[in-house]
């Protein structure tokens, strides 16, 4: 018990010295250095209580696999956001949407579009890795806050993505929960997740009117003027957008999707970017087709940078590549491996077993397990090993409760699950960090379902709405739970 404390207290301590030492820098290399430490120390003390240097790297491997799709995912975004670029999508949306879209209404927008989407396509990472640099870019061309964008197009995407019935995180918690079905979850999760949406819809709203008159200073036909000078604008630039819906709608897997959309974008280049492609391949001497072929390349490796001369144009239109998410690969593969030691050692299990044991009563059982929730997405690094060790812990716990299986996938939704998003190191806030352009620390106060959601859903239980599901005395609440889960889907994130 000392041990395991000792080994996530230090944790805790390096991120919090790293934090308060580097600020909204602090995922460009000092968070990656800080969890590399962390994982050094658990591994020694792994070794000290008698662990085999194989049984751990065997963990450790499994814990790496379970993330190789969020790897691919994150490339594929980065090559989607300079690709973006390059086809004059982005482009497009602020030429248009400078115009179209009011400064005192912006964020309330952004969270709505982000929050239908969401629920359409069930994946948040799409949702946000498709527009969310393209809102960011639009908010700094009209003149409002980018940080309170981003907060926006995640705050709307993640509660998107919690009720959506294909969203693979659902079909993970009610899997690993038992005894209940898809159906009955995401409409449980809608009482919650109602109040939520109104709450901050307001509260976006609110920001707006307050600082809205960006746009005051900002001349809708000067900035079309500056971007027509260097792109291409026309309807076409948004059919990579469209591409990723319907593919996603295909039921595609998220890396397909976002590839096949950012090899589309390309392509769309060669045709309406053919200035700008000869422009940025900087040699007189290649013929078109090669210009396009290594401008392609370039900006899929690399990222996009435009070079106008127009020092707020350039630095608003440059971004993406796979290379420019090496560090938040760094980061996702160190916090796994210090998920999988201090899991596979038992560490967790031993400093989480006297919160699980205290929790005794409906309203304390239901606090207990969003908090447990929250502490496994701080440690594990990882949204969905976290929901599984989450029902596993509590499932026992409910039955011997008799509360309905559909409490406890929701107290895990709730909690853990949804803040598992602005956590600067989970894999899911690294990965909308890395999208945005923008550090977690700046837009996550922002994000305001992701603290709403958990204030809500406990309230909700302290005042009887959700304590009314509970099992009849007639039923057997073990039968009901049925088995515990052994074979569980794999997220959608590794197709």
């Amino acid at each position: 018990m000392f041990a395991s404390l000792v080994v996530i207290g230090t944790m805790v301590a390096l991120i919090l010295l790293s934090v308060s030492f580097f600020g909204g820098e602090v995922a460009e290399g000092p968070l990656q250095v800080s969890m590399t430490l962390s994982t050094l120390l658990a591994l020694a003390v792994a070794y000290f209580y008698g662990f085999r240097g194989s049984v751990i790297s065997e963990a450790i491997a499994n814990s790496l696999h379970g993330v190789m799709g969020t790897i691919f995912v994150i490339l594929a975004i980065g090559t989607l956001i300079g690709t973006l670029y390059l086809a004059g999508t982005v482009p497009a949306i602020i030429y248009y949407g400078v115009a179209l879209i009011s400064a005192q209404f912006y964020y309330v927008t952004v969270f709505a579009i982000a929050l239908g989407l969401g629920m359409m396509l069930g994946s948040s990472l799409t949702t946000v890795g498709a527009v969310g640099v393209a809102f960011v870019g639009l908010a700094a061309a009209i003149g409002v806050n980018p940080a309170i964008t981003g907060g926006a197009a995640v705050a709307g995407a993640v509660i998107g993505d919690k009720t959506a019935k294909i969203s693979d995180t659902v079909i993970l918690i009610t899997a690993s929960v038992g005894g209940v079905s898809v159906a009955d979850h995401t409409r449980t999760v809608l009482r919650t997740a109602i109040p939520t949406i109104v709450i901050s819809a307001l509260l976006f709203l609110i920001l707006g009117l307050v600082g809205g008159n960006a746009t005051a200073s900002v001349d809708p036909a000067q900035v079309q003027d500056a971007i027509s000078r260097s792109f291409n604008i026309s309807l076409w630039a948004f059919l990579p957008i469209l591409a990723i819906f319907v593919l996603s709608l295909l039921r595609f897997s998220a890396f397909m999707a976002l590839m096949l959309s950012a090899l589309l974008a390309v392509l769309l280049a060669t045709v309406t970017q053919q200035e700008l492609i000869v422009a940025l391949a900087a040699d007189p001497g290649l013929a078109y087709w090669e210009a396009a072929l290594k401008v392609g390349i370039e900006t899929l490796a690399d990222g996009f940078q435009l070079e106008s001369g127009v020092e707020q144009l350039d630095r608003i239109f440059a971004g993406g590549g796979a290379t420019g998410m090496l560090t938040t690969l760094w980061l996702i593969l160190v916090a796994a491996s210090f998920g999988a030691v201090v899991d596979y050692t038992g560490m967790l299990a031993r400093a989480i077993a006297p919160v699980v044991n205290w929790a005794t009563g409906t309203v304390k059982l239901i606090l207990t397990t969003m908090l447990s929730s929250l502490g496994l997405n701080l440690v594990t690094a990882d949204p969905y090993v976290s929901i599984v060790l989450a029902s596993r812990m509590f499932r026992g716990q409910y039955i011997k409760s008799r509360l309905k299986p559909v409490l406890l996938s929701t107290a895990i939704a709730d909690s853990g699950t949804i803040l598992s998003n602005i956590i600067p190191w989970n894999v899911h806030g690294a990965l909308f960090a890395a999208t945005l352009g923008i550090g977690t620390l700046a837009w996550a106060p922002f994000t305001f379902t992701a603290y709403l959601t958990p204030v809500v859903t406990f309230i909700l239980a302290w005042v009887h709405y959700l304590r009314k599901d509970r099992i009849a005395a007639s039923e057997d609440a073990g039968q009901i739970y049925g088995a515990e889960p052994t074979m569980l889907p794999e997220p959608a994130r590794l197709a």
